[in-house]
């Protein structure tokens, strides 16, 4: 397929910035596209301070609970004690009175709902501001937890019955993110990952998913015992009918990346799926860290394998969420740190693993799709004049935005009205279930949550705004 060929594009905002100084003014870019027909995005300007548009859809009470709550997740204190805290609250409180403070404060700013009537007012919601629906069920699992497969063959179903939501919600191009460890033990997934590049290659393991799905061979690894060669079968057999299911409905899923002790195990299942549900056009797509130093080496070798073998690749490119405690591990393991030395470098890492892919996609068009999930609005840039100086249109679909529901909304909605196509990641699940997962995800993405300072300082903005013009009347 021809890539749609893009005009000028002015590229404007303001760079992130950390240690309490001023903000800076991004420098201005000017990306030419070659060729001669007219791009199709409608506006020529991104502006990352535009604190009235960007908030226009919200209301007064919903920018003083995000500012408030944005306050209190950038202290350390809290993010680390977060759970028993809130544990200790319920068991005061009662479940009721505590539910009645919990959901409209945190749970309403993080989590799209329980139901299928509010997952479908929040795709409202947003699609009102032009950003599109990643739904994150808050199931998951580490060594140690699993049980028997009645809660695997209960999540495959439930994580499926989010998809059905999504689609008579109507979502546009609807994406859902699963873990493998909720369709299968973990155990058995990280006793996988120790074989890869030992006892058998990453392409023979993933064959074996991909013969599994296709022809319903059974697996059988000598490595493994008969209990968890049943185990791996059944889990393989989750995953055919979930990712058959995801076919049908025109859903896009995405893999999500878990600790690195069991993510070769993850990427087995993710590719395996790519081979068998990825011939016409990316349905599976998975997860890359970039704060491992081994990320672009990853991401490369494994988008030229799935090619290899005449199928589409898709991605997510994070910076990556389980950094404490993959440093924790290293040095409790005396093996070498797995993560990026700074900040910097794992910035640098992202470029270059999103730059890999953007040239990739310019050479294969549509058979590549990557989300790129950043809260930086310098890296916002890079992608968005990248891709524009590649020729690839902002609104294909090969390469979309992505970022926490809840969060850094100066980033989402100046890109969508730029004509970019952007996705919130949302979390969904009843109270009880989302918030063990929310106090995790706070832990490692505490570098996220204390960047948000601008995003603070614009909410401020926009209520000091809101409360002049009041008073003005």
């Amino acid at each position: 397929m021809a890539l749609n060929k893009l005009g000028p594009i002015r590229l404007q905002a303001t760079l992130l910035y950390r240690g309490g100084s001023s903000p800076q003014p991004f420098r201005h870019v000017q990306a030419m596209a070659h060729g001669s027909h007219s791009q199709t995005s409608s506006v020529e300007t991104l502006d990352f301070s535009d604190h009235k548009t960007v908030f226009k859809f919200k209301s007064t009470f919903d920018l003083l609970r995000s500012l408030s709550i944005l306050r209190i997740c950038s202290i350390n204190m809290f993010v680390d004690n977060a759970l028993p805290m809130m544990r200790g609250a319920e068991a005061i409180l009662g479940n009721k009175i505590f539910s009645a403070m919990a959901r409209p404060t945190f749970y309403r700013q993080f989590v799209g709902g329980d139901t299928e009537e509010e997952l479908s007012k929040t795709c409202e919601l947003m699609r009102s501001s032009g950003l599109r629906l990643m739904v994150c069920p808050a199931m998951e699992e580490d060594e140690g937890e699993g049980s028997g497969e009645e809660k695997y063959d209960f999540n495959t179903k439930y994580i499926s019955e989010i998809g059905d939501m999504m689609v008579r919600a109507g979502a546009e191009k609807p994406c859902l993110q699963f873990k493998i460890t909720a369709m299968m033990p973990a155990d058995v997934v990280t006793k996988i990952s120790g074989m890869v590049g030992k006892e058998y290659t990453m392409q023979q393991l993933a064959e074996l998913v991909n013969r599994k799905i296709s022809n319903e061979e059974t697996i059988s690894l000598p490595e493994l015992s008969p209990q968890e060669n049943t185990q791996l079968n059944l889990g393989v057999e989750r995953l055919a009918g979930f990712g058959k299911a995801g076919v049908d409905k025109d859903l896009r899923l995405l893999v999500d990346a878990e600790y690195t002790y069991m993510n070769q195990g993850i990427s087995v299942m993710a590719l395996g799926m790519m081979l068998a549900f990825n011939k016409m056009k990316p349905v599976i797509w998975n997860t890359y860290q970039c704060y491992l130093k081994q990320a672009l080496n990853t991401v490369s070798t494994e988008q030229q394998l799935v090619t290899s073998l005449g199928c589409c690749f898709g991605a997510k490119i994070v910076r990556g969420a389980y950094m404490e405690k993959e440093r924790k591990l290293a040095k409790m393991k005396g093996y070498e740190d797995p993560v990026n030395d700074t900040y910097e470098g794992t910035g640098e890492m992202y470029n270059s693993v999103v730059d890999y892919l953007l040239n990739h996609i310019a050479s294969v068009g549509d058979r590549c799709n990557i989300v790129c999930g950043t809260h930086n609005e310098a890296g916002a840039i890079h992608v968005a004049t990248t891709l524009t100086n590649l020729g690839i249109d902002p609104g294909s679909g090969q390469v979309v935005f992505g970022q926490i529901y809840g969060m850094a909304d100066q980033i989402s909605v100046p890109l969508a009205a730029a004509g970019f196509t952007v996705y919130k990641s949302v979390p969904y699940g009843p109270l009880g279930e989302v918030l063990p997962y929310l106090s995790r995800r706070a832990a490692e993405n505490r570098v996220v949550l204390a960047g948000a300072r601008r995003e603070q300082e614009l909410l401020r903005k926009e209520i000091t705004r809101r409360r002049k013009e009041v008073l003005a009347i």
